[in-house]
């Protein structure tokens, strides 16, 4: 509700005609201080205005239309009467014997109306009249004025917040000092005397040098001066203000040379600046420091014409530090400034006091708050962190008031200068939660004010805003390289980087306690994200402190699940994910399920299928930008997991068409899936995948094998012809070392068929040089035995021979195809030579396989004596293993009498299952047809 009435506001401001903001709405503002009360018409624009005394008060008309709005003056006011509007004019009436003055703030006019002047006793008689002395020759350097008077304590609060009244001039130091131009220099000479203190800061687009005592100078030898000839001064009672109109990037420096000051103006930032250093001060009662000025001065306070307000101001006796970036508080600002420190007032209760080694900033009656409002204040350290923005913290209608006013000032200032002003408007808008309005807003200034360009406020709210309405890639400000350091810009910069899915955890746990001083819509927003990425990013601990300092700041479920996640506390944090899960946050809801869903895989209350349907729930929950990417990668690879390969394929693929611009960051997991699918799917289904997606086949040694596996699978069907054109077509795109593997698998299934001739021309089509040597002896151990099917069993049987040892155990199975049994055996027995290890090493079970093939290849060649050799070499180590009871009946004595018919019968039951067990010697190569 309050976004949606935000937004109807600012929608009929902008929409409100021309002719309608001829008569705005005027606020009236009402004070009561120490010594006077106080009236600010608070005008969007500078109007001029007439006065007429009354005998009890005094009649106010101003010279453009306006609608006044008297209402505040309902509110008891020192020294006020009664206020009423007649007949076009505002008239005051004022209490028996106050004293009324008038002035004006910038575009506010404003009416003080002072307590009554104290009775004073006549004057003694004056005495008589002593000789003139003769006038002495005035010097071209002004005089150095008379020591000051000892320095007067700090005022009360309510003092230091009152608005000091111009002093007439006989309050300042008598004569005229003139403040000349330094030579070879844009610099000043600042005749203030000894101990006088000095403050330099900005505001708006003019420069400000406050010193801590009433001096009245004479500007004149500034006349025609290239940069102070604009300068203006004000003279309060305890305060001189030298204020000089010059924007951006100009700023002042400031040296003592003797007992005076000289003020440089320069646009080059000091590269070792230091800087007044803001440190929550515990107390009691709590306060707040500004550590880093080594000679405090004097505590004054001016008006501020950029919005009316009080600014106190503390000095600096020597050149010294400033505060490099302005930070706000409930009842400050802490502004920044070149030198000195300045607080702009929010309350009455403000005040400053200068000790020996820091400035105290502390609150009359109790605390000084740090947050919005009692039992809801920000954590103390959130004060000591370096701010950029000015993000008010103020009920939505008091914000919508200010986005009014300043709309209408946006309005009426001319094109060229409104880049300060649409800054102003974009934070606020941003304080109110409207991102969208606000990131337009900035956009305007920087493409109408060339000067905004280089501003770092607005830079950074552009990419502020840009973020915060979802559009992270239009949020190139907040990376900008002319940003200022500080932790506001760090903590922005860490947001986004959360947003593109690379946290940078460090800037986000130091800045994350500025979120809790930020306006409601803003911390609402962004300090679930930013609890969130710490939580899961191993700063649990951290998260769990904010959690408990957010107190009741809505939104915060899935953060505290998270920290119970990571301190192991499962049940809770499970109890909690079902709940937010049951929620109507979709973007909590979609994280709450996948979290349980990931958390119940760990501890192996589901497995990878069942967390997979759990996860695809989720996608319902929120759909859209890299999460969704994210998790259906996620899901597909919990799919191939559970052997699913066909529904991770599908997952992957529709998430490429879905994000097209994600397509090629897609593609390592659509050929992983694609290469699960072929080898998970049913043969002829994933037959026709592959026809359809052959470019889809991963590359190196995962394509190779989902290939072979489905053309075993297909060959296992009896389908073996379209197995060799599923091998033919994948070794048409594969790499030269593939295509050599998917040749050698062609050629086996070629030989399987009888086809020697096809065989030979797969290893030729699919040779390559520089192969593994595994590879290369099968391809060379399939060429043999193609070349003996074919006839050449001499050729074969040399090539092979050439292979040495390597060679021996193929060259006896081609023999024993030529039932060449004394040559398998011999060849055989050269194998075992090369490949069985010596007594006592047991045998393993390819040593056992290879020592019976020998048996059986010397029992069909009637070789006794080789026979015999074997079972005493090996007898031993094949006794009571797998294949002992073939190797014992191989290589058993011959029957020789009535004594062995116990062992006949032993060995004719064993011979029963002979053969299935001789079936495990085959090689890989059937007998020749």
């Amino acid at each position: 509700m309050r976004g949606a009435a935000a937004g109807m506001a600012l929608l009929l401001v902008l929409a409100a005609p021309a002719g309608a903001q001829e008569a705005p709405r005027v606020p009236l503002r009402v004070g009561t201080h120490a010594d006077h009360g106080r009236l600010v018409f608070d005008w969007p624009r500078r109007v001029g205005y007439s006065v007429a005394e009354e005998p009890d008060g005094l009649r106010l008309r101003f010279e453009a239309p306006g609608e006044i709005d008297l209402g505040a003056a309902r509110r008891p006011t020192r020294n006020l009467v009664a206020v009423a509007e007649e007949n076009g004019a505002i008239l005051i009436r004022a209490a028996p014997g106050a004293r009324i003055r008038h002035f004006r703030l910038g575009n506010r006019v404003v009416v003080d109306l002072m307590d009554a002047a104290p009775a004073t006793p006549p004057a003694p008689p004056r005495p008589p009249p002593e000789p003139l002395a003769p006038p002495r020759p005035r010097s071209a350097t002004a005089e150095v004025p008379p020591p000051p008077e000892p320095a007067r304590p700090a005022p009360p609060a309510a003092e230091a917040r009152a608005e000091p009244r111009p002093a007439p001039v006989a309050a300042a130091v008598p004569g005229p000092l003139s403040i000349r131009p330094a030579r070879d220099r844009a610099a000043i000479v600042v005749p203030a005397g000894e101990g006088s203190g000095l403050a330099l800061l900005r505001r708006g687009d003019s420069l400000i040098a406050i010193l801590d005592r009433a001096l009245d100078f004479d500007l004149g030898m500034l006349r025609g001066h290239p940069v102070f000839a604009g300068m203006e001064m004000t003279v309060t009672p305890d305060a001189t203000i030298l204020r000089l109109p010059a924007p951006a990037p100009a700023r002042l420096q400031a040296r003592r040379e003797g007992t005076a000051w000289t003020i440089e103006a320069t646009r080059d930032t000091p590269a070792e600046a230091p800087t007044l250093r803001a440190v929550p001060d515990p107390g009691p009662p709590p306060r707040l420091a500004l550590q880093g000025a080594a000679d405090p001065g004097g505590i004054v306070a001016v008006a501020d014409a950029e919005t009316g307000e009080t600014i106190i101001v503390a000095t600096l006796r020597a050149p010294g530090p400033g505060m490099a970036s302005g930070r706000r508080l409930p009842e400050i600002d802490l502004l920044p400034t070149m030198m000195g420190a300045a607080v702009l007032a929010r309350s009455d209760r403000v005040s400053l006091r200068a000790l020996p080694d820091r400035i105290v900033v502390e609150a009359a009656g109790g605390a000084l708050a740090f947050g919005p409002a009692a039992g809801r204040e920000p954590p103390p350290r959130s004060a000591a962190l370096t701010r950029l923005l000015d993000l008010p913290v103020a009920p939505v209608p008091t914000l919508l008031e200010r986005l009014r006013v300043q709309l209408l000032a946006v309005n009426e200032a001319p094109p060229l200068s409104r880049g300060a002003l649409r800054r102003d408007a974009a934070e606020t808008l941003l304080a109110l939660g409207m991102p969208q309005e606000a990131q337009a807003m900035a956009g305007l200034a920087l493409r109408e004010d060339p000067r905004a360009r280089d501003d770092a406020r607005l830079i950074l709210a552009q990419g502020a805003a840009a973020l915060l309405a979802g559009r992270p890639a239009e949020a190139r400000g907040i990376a900008d390289p002319r940003l200022p350091p500080g932790d506001e810009v760090d903590l922005w910069r860490a947001l986004l980087s959360v947003a593109q899915g690379e946290p940078a955890f460090a800037a986000l746990v130091a800045g994350a306690p500025l979120l809790l001083a930020y306006p409601e819509a803003l911390r609402d927003r962004l300090l679930p994200v930013a609890l969130e990425a710490m939580a899961t990013g191993g700063e649990a601990a951290r998260a769990a402190r904010l959690v408990t300092e957010a107190a009741d700041v809505p939104g915060l479920d899935l953060a505290r699940a998270l920290v119970a996640e990571a301190e192991g506390r499962d049940a809770e944090a499970l109890a909690a994910f079902d709940a937010i899960g049951r929620g109507a946050d979709r973007r909590q809801r979609g994280i709450a399920l996948r979290r349980a869903a990931e958390r119940r895989l760990a501890r192996g209350d589901i497995d990878a299928a069942g967390a997979a349907r759990a996860l695809e729930q989720s996608l319902f929950a929120w759909r859209g930008g890299a999460q969704e990417v994210a998790l259906r990668r996620r899901i597909a690879a919990l799919r191939i997991a559970a052997g699913e390969g066909p529904a991770a394929f599908a997952m992957v693929e529709e998430a490429a068409r879905y994000f097209p611009e994600d397509a090629d960051a897609l593609r390592p997991d659509l050929r992983a899936a694609f290469a699960a699918a072929l080898q998970t799917a049913p043969p002829a289904a994933a037959t026709m995948m592959f026809d359809a997606h052959p470019d889809l086949l991963p590359e190196g040694a995962a394509g190779e094998a989902a290939v072979l596996l489905l053309a075993d699978r297909l060959a296992a069907l009896d389908l073996s012809g379209r197995a060799a054109a599923l091998l033919d077509q994948a070794a048409a795109r594969a790499t030269p070392e593939a295509r050599a593997a998917i040749g050698a698998r062609l050629a086996s299934l070629r030989l399987r068929d009888g086809e020697p001739g096809a065989a030979i021309a797969a290893l030729d089509r699919s040779a390559a040089a520089g192969l593994p040597e595994p590879l290369a002896r099968q391809r060379m151990l399939l060429r043999a035995r193609a070349m003996a099917r074919r006839g050449e069993r001499i050729a074969a049987d040399q090539m092979l021979a050439d292979l040495g040892p390597a060679g021996a155990e193929p060259r006896a199975e081609l023999r024993a195809e030529a039932q060449d049994w004394a040559g398998a055996a011999a060849a055989q027995m050269e194998h075992l030579a090369a490949a069985i290890p010596p007594p006592p090493v047991p045998l393993g079970q390819t040593e056992r396989v290879a020592v019976v093939r020998a048996a059986a290849y010397a029992a069909l060649a009637g070789d006794e004596a080789l026979l015999a050799g074997l079972r005493e070499s090996h007898g031993m180590r094949m006794d009571g293993g797998p294949l002992a009871e073939a190797f014992a009946l191989m290589t058993s004595d011959p029957l020789r009498g009535i004594a062995d018919l116990p062992r006949l019968q032993r060995e004719i039951g064993m011979l029963r299952v002979l053969p299935a067990r001789l079936e495990a010697l085959r090689g890989g190569v059937q007998v020749a047809r």
